[in-house]
């Protein structure tokens, strides 16, 4: 028994495991908004800009349209990440990228900061709170992105960035396969030393910042929205919720966008992602539909939840369209879902996985931090046109996606709602048993593996040139 405790703290986890705690803290969330709202991050992010803003440089480029603030979901995050980084014994400043992927990862954070004013939420808010939830929009938010985050990794591959995308880097793998022209680590370099990088110093210095500044008014003073003396024992709720996501978060690698692009992988070939540098890890990874694993189990958990409060009639069912209005769907839902996807992908990992990044220690996360700050200038400047052409036209009022085909097709709402919860826990069987047959392994260390022992058990077979065919290597 303790050594189990042990690997359970000390070693990664598998996605699904992960998308658990995922679940679990949108539950708690749920519990301390009084069973009315899922996890909201992204205008607690820009409230937290807003704080430095004002008391710092005496400006409110951010805080005109955002009061300063202070989220504790967000910082629970990133503790909960840096936790896992202290339980496993490795924080991953040891990862080193190249300029290019920094700049990417910059590039992602404005493009998905106004993707998430644009899309009145974050991928966060409409994946894994609007979908079990039913929202229309947040469907939409989905399929609009797809298309384009899979076009957001082609553009990533085609500039040689490929060898980056992994669920996950662990010291002790990167050592292993450093070599290893099939699964290349580019991001171990062992003549790196991360406390001599001048730029990432500086970037954690803006980290530091970042979060010293809401923490100090929070705590100390009466200046801002959400401080303790306002919230009291509420923040208890929000900071349980916050450590739940990070942690189950950093312990494997989970994220919004590896989910919904692992699919495209059945269609895929070994071939097409090694020979664009992508680690056949990756693909194995996305071929087996671990992270889809792991998106379903935390949507069926926290979608059932919901479906036990409705329908008892003590809790509600959250609208998902965000600060857009009342209706069910506006097209800034169409047209915010593809820069949500875009940014997602550049910065290898949504919203909230970055930050579970940063309390890891990723060199991306840390340069995604300003982009998100200048990604919401545009919005917080030009507010009013840019509102009256996203949300200016309602393009439906129904608001699930049971409400819609109870009053197209008749019966109640309630016998839709739980055949959508029917089919959604349809996909999260056919995600295990796609994988468990995929990778050849028994459904027990399906369940209890992580994805490093699941995908590198064997990954090329006794022919390793033939990963890079037509011919597909044996999983095991």
């Amino acid at each position: 028994m303790k050594i189990a405790a042990k690997l359970f703290w000390t070693q990664q986890w598998p996605f699904w495991l992960g998308g658990l705690f995922v679940g679990l803290a949108e539950i708690v969330f749920y519990i301390g908004t009084d069973y009315e709202m899922f996890i909201v991050v992204t205008t607690g992010f820009a409230q937290m800009f807003a704080v430095s803003e004002q008391f710092l440089f005496g400006i409110d480029w951010v805080g005109r349209v955002y009061e300063p603030g202070i989220h504790w979901v967000i910082i629970g995050a990133v503790l909960g990440a840096r936790l896992v980084a202290v339980a496993e014994k490795e924080s991953r400043a040891w990862v080193h990228y190249p300029w290019r992927m920094l700049l990417l990862s910059f590039t992602g954070g404005m493009i998905f900061s106004f993707g998430t004013r644009i899309a009145g939420g974050c991928t966060t808010h409409h994946f894994l709170g609007g979908i079990p939830a039913m929202s229309i929009a947040s469907w939409v938010v989905l399929l609009a992105g797809i298309p384009f985050a899979f076009l957001a990794f082609m553009f990533s591959m085609k500039i040689g960035l490929g060898g980056h995308f992994r669920h996950q880097d662990t010291l002790e793998v990167a050592k292993r396969h450093c070599d290893d022209r099939y699964n290349p680590n580019p991001g171990y370099v062992p003549t790196y030393k991360p406390l001599l990088d001048p730029l990432r110093l500086l970037l954690n210095l803006l980290l530091i910042v970042f979060f010293a500044m809401p923490l100090y008014y929070a705590i100390f003073t009466y200046q801002i929205d959400g401080g303790i003396a306002e919230l009291g024992w509420n923040i208890a709720w929000l900071m349980l919720s916050g450590l739940l996501l990070g942690f189950g978060i950093a312990k494997c690698g989970f994220g919004t966008e590896c989910s919904v692009m692992a699919p495209e992988a059945v269609f895929s070939k070994p071939s097409f992602y090694i020979k664009r540098g992508v680690p056949y890890s990756t693909y194995l990874m996305f071929r087996s539909l671990l992270p889809l694993q792991g998106f379903m189990v935390a949507i069926v958990v926290f979608n059932l939840f919901l479906m036990y409060a409705w329908t008892s009639g003590f809790g509600l069912m959250p609208n998902a369209v965000g600060e857009a209005g009342d209706a069910g769907l506006y097209w800034g839902h169409i047209l915010g879902g593809p820069l949500l996807a875009i940014g997602a992908v550049f910065m290898i990992g949504c919203e909230v996985r970055t930050y579970a990044r940063l309390g890891l220690g990723y060199a991306t996360a840390l340069a995604a931090l300003p982009g998100f700050y200048i990604g919401y200038l545009p919005y917080t400047f030009f507010k009013e046109q840019i509102d009256a052409v996203v949300f200016g036209e309602t393009l439906t009022y129904f608001i699930t996606i049971p409400e819609y085909l109870a009053y197209t097709f008749g019966s109640d709402e309630i016998t839709w709602a739980w055949g959508y919860s029917g089919l959604i826990i349809a996909i999260l069987v056919f995600s295990f048993v796609s994988g468990w047959r995929f990778l050849n392994v028994s459904f027990p260390d399906l369940l209890r593996q992580n994805t490093d022992q699941l995908v590198c058990r064997s990954l090329y077979g006794e022919d390793a040139d033939a990963v890079a065919g037509e011919s597909v290597p044996e999983a095991t």
